[in-house]
């Protein structure tokens, strides 16, 4: 019992040596406190999350508290507060997370990752790309949770759509090409959270809390089950067969309750019950679609029993929280994008036409988006 071998190279670690010196050049995993229970092994994982907003401290927190040697990157008021009360995380009919966590504003000080995780906005991806750099050994690849259509959506899809690119996603291909489209894995998140306070995070979704993940390419590789090996531990979500068949399911309700949201400044609670937003969620739902299956993606939800399990409460929808603090929104990736997508393919969005018109108008008034 004096040793511990890792799984990821012929090497072991005497407990009486300081961790830091086994920190990883032996491949994926490097030694941290904690023991994954797999085959009487223990084995660790060294993970960035790249934005510390309401999701990213979310699962910050939760690994942490599992073991998993997580730092972040934050800044302003949200980096003060976790570099002196580390994350606080409320949950539904759970405990009360508190975790100290490795906070920084500099990536280059937090040294290379075995895994990072990306949770910042889609429109900031561009801006963080030399940043990112400094996180990155030879093969850690990325995790990229944000909403909407993602920027590799046509990566390891069959001829011709694999080389495609969406360029209003990723302009001048630095993510693609500088970054490497190679380490992206898509990731949906399923959890409503809130931050109610610098380092203090309101989680509202009772049920599942989850990251799901996939290979862009559909495999089942090595790296995914390593990733799998410690979020199943969390209980961060099973495996799924189709990451774009997940990206859907998600977006086919959040194009419909983000639009309707930011024009009725209502809850998702507040949709699903008036008789007139309700219809008009299905018919953009209907019409996401109609989208997917152009593109090679069936779905084959039915949209009505699809929004019956959209929860939400009084949880204002992340679009939302965005108008009312008067940031900057994601309307390209949730919702221009699938437009896009469907005048290419000459799929009639009549709803969606107009909705998309309406929220990038009144985002332009208030400063929120450039057209």
């Amino acid at each position: 019992m004096g040793q511990i071998q890792l799984t990821s190279a012929a090497t072991t670690y005497d407990r009486k040596q300081p961790i830091r010196d086994y920190r990883t050049k032996h491949g994926w995993f490097s030694l941290i406190y904690h023991s994954i229970k797999a085959h009487g092994i223990i084995f660790v994982m060294k993970v960035c999350i790249f934005g510390a907003g309401a999701i990213g401290s979310h699962f910050a927190a939760r690994l942490s508290a599992f073991g998993v040697d997580v730092s972040c990157i934050a800044r302003g008021k949200q980096l003060d507060a976790i570099r002196e009360n580390g994350i606080t995380l409320h949950r539904v009919n759970q405990e009360t997370l508190h975790a100290k966590v490795n906070a920084s504003d500099d990536p280059a000080s937090l040294g290379l990752q075995d895994l990072v995780i990306v949770t910042v906005k889609s429109y900031s991806l561009r801006d963080i790309v030399d940043q990112m750099k400094e996180l990155l050994g030879p093969e850690t690849p990325i995790i990229y949770a944000q909403n909407g259509i993602p920027w590799w959506y046509f990566y390891g899809l069959d001829k011709p759509s694999k080389e495609r690119r969406i360029k209003s996603l990723d302009p001048g291909g630095r993510l693609w090409d500088e970054l490497g489209v190679h380490r992206a894995i898509g990731g949906v998140v399923y959890s409503a959270n809130t931050l109610e306070s610098p380092g203090v995070v309101r989680n509202t979704s009772p049920g599942r809390n989850w990251l799901q993940i996939g290979e862009p390419t559909g495999l089942k590789s090595v790296r995914l089950k390593k990733i799998h090996d410690v979020f199943n531990e969390v209980d961060m979500g099973p495996p799924i067969n189709d990451i774009r068949y997940t990206v859907w399911d998600k977006l086919m309700s959040n194009m419909a309750t983000g639009t309707i949201s930011c024009l009725t400044h209502s809850t998702i609670n507040e949709l699903q019950q008036n008789e007139e937003t309700h219809a008009l969620a299905i018919g953009i739902m209907n019409e996401a679609m109609a989208i997917a299956n152009s593109l090679g993606t069936s779905i084959d939800i039915d949209p009505v029993e699809r929004f019956k399990l959209t929860k939400g409460g009084s949880h204002k929808v992340s679009m939302l929280q965005d108008l009312e603090r008067f940031h900057r929104m994601e309307i390209d990736s949730m919702v221009g994008v699938p437009l896009e997508l469907a005048q290419k393919a000459n799929i009639k969005v009549p709803i969606l036409s107009v909705v998309v018109t309406l929220l990038k108008h009144r985002a332009y008034l208030l400063g929120l988006y450039n057209t």
